[in-house]
């Protein structure tokens, strides 16, 4: 018997390479093609698209959308979103990113209603959370707002999706657990460069050579606020201030809108020959052997990408214990939770690791078994087909 293909339609804010995108990326590429079909729509042009025009998958731009808010843009983004739908017809809407999340739930909310008027069948509606915006650093009031609007949002959402149990437990705080579905990331183990090619990339590219037995910290982040990286410059800064051993590079791979700020910090700290930026480095993951450290001091997290890969090329990590990182590391197991946003601490545990080979690499021994047998791409691709089955047309 012939079987309708189903239909994806996966929407996110920006088209560029960040945890979220790489989620829609991961999911629109795996997905049997024989049963389903994918579309993905973005606001604007960048990594993502071009990594989805490369794979196959068609793409649509969203004009309005973008990440900041504005009111104008927002009933812009609502318009051409109701528009997307009706002219699509999916059979499930999977949304990506707070704003995405809600305008696009409400959008949707309006199209099925259009589709009901008329006697048509309606799209699931799906969110996957990728960090709450309520736990970002904002003040009391728009984080109020914020949760306010993500509970109404979830009125019109069949179902949410939360990659970490922290997240998790919060979400049963504001709305009904019926409609909340634990699906951690997993992630396809990288082709990673052995150590020599990729500190020659960085010694080619990117910073001068590094002298022998230097030890190289690590981190592949966007360059904005969440990231925490000016936490990790003043964390350097103390290890440097204490320390007459000069030894010691950081790699910040990534772009952004903080970049300036960064940099500007790091010259008042006189870092200018410790700390280097790459820029964006496509398959960045491929580099992370050169590193004898991965650090990531985030102020919020899903359940990030960067941190299994890095875990899976064997470092040992720091990172700060905010979202799902703690589902992730087992403190002084495979690796070290430090408090976020706090310097001293930071500077602390990597000093630490700085000093100590044999915890680094009993860390990075542990490290490498928990990304292969506990975050598998393979099953997060099969838990989400299964969510996705639960909905027939």
């Amino acid at each position: 018997m012939f079987m309708q293909k189903k239909k994806i339609l996966y929407v996110i804010t920006k088209s560029v390479w960040g945890g979220a995108q790489r989620y829609v990326f991961d999911l629109a590429t795996e997905l049997p093609r024989d049963k389903f079909e994918v579309v993905a729509a973005s606001g604007g042009s960048g990594p993502l698209i071009t990594k989805l025009h490369s794979a196959g998958i068609r793409t649509i731009d969203i004009p309005a959308f973008q990440r900041d808010i504005h009111v104008i843009k927002e009933l812009q983004t609502f318009w051409q979103l109701f528009k997307l739908f009706r002219q699509e017809k999916p059979d499930i809407i999977h949304l990506n990113s707070s704003k995405a999340g809600g305008l696009g739930a409400l959008a949707a909310f309006f199209y099925n209603f259009l589709q009901t008027t008329n006697y048509k069948l309606q799209a699931t509606v799906l969110f996957t959370v990728h960090g709450w915006g309520f736990n970002e650093s904002r003040t009391g009031w728009q984080k109020f707002l914020i949760k306010l609007a993500t509970r109404i949002s979830a009125a019109f959402q069949n179902k949410i999706i939360l990659i970490n149990n922290a997240d998790y437990k919060a979400a049963r705080t504001f709305i009904p657990e019926r409609k909340l579905w634990l699906i951690p990331n997993g992630i396809r183990m990288p082709d990673f460069l052995p150590r020599r090619e990729a500190l020659e990339f960085f010694k080619k590219n990117t910073i001068r050579a590094p002298a022998s037995n230097t030890v190289i910290i690590g981190t592949i982040a966007e360059l904005t606020k969440n990231k925490g990286l000016f936490y990790l410059i003043d964390a350097i800064n103390q290890i440097k201030q204490r320390t007459t051993n000069n030894k010691l590079q950081t790699i910040i791979i990534g772009e952004g809108e903080n970049r300036k700020k960064l940099q500007d910090q790091i010259k008042q700290c006189g870092l200018e020959n410790t700390i280097f930026f790459t820029g964006f480095i496509p398959d960045a993951a491929r580099y992370l052997k050169a590193f004898n450290i991965f650090v990531l001091p985030s102020l919020k997290e899903g359940l990030p990408y960067t941190l299994l890969e890095a875990m899976a090329a064997g470092l040992p990590t720091v990172a700060a214990n905010v979202g799902g990182i703690s589902d992730i590391i087992q403190n002084n197991e495979n690796g070290l939770l430090i408090p976020a946003a706090d310097p001293p601490a930071l500077s602390l545990a990597l000093k630490t690791l700085i000093n100590d080979t044999a915890s680094r690499i009993r860390l990075g021994k542990h490290a490498v078994q928990t990304a292969k047998t506990k975050f598998a791409l393979n099953v997060m691709i099969e838990k989400t087909i299964s969510l996705y089955s639960t909905y027939e047309h």
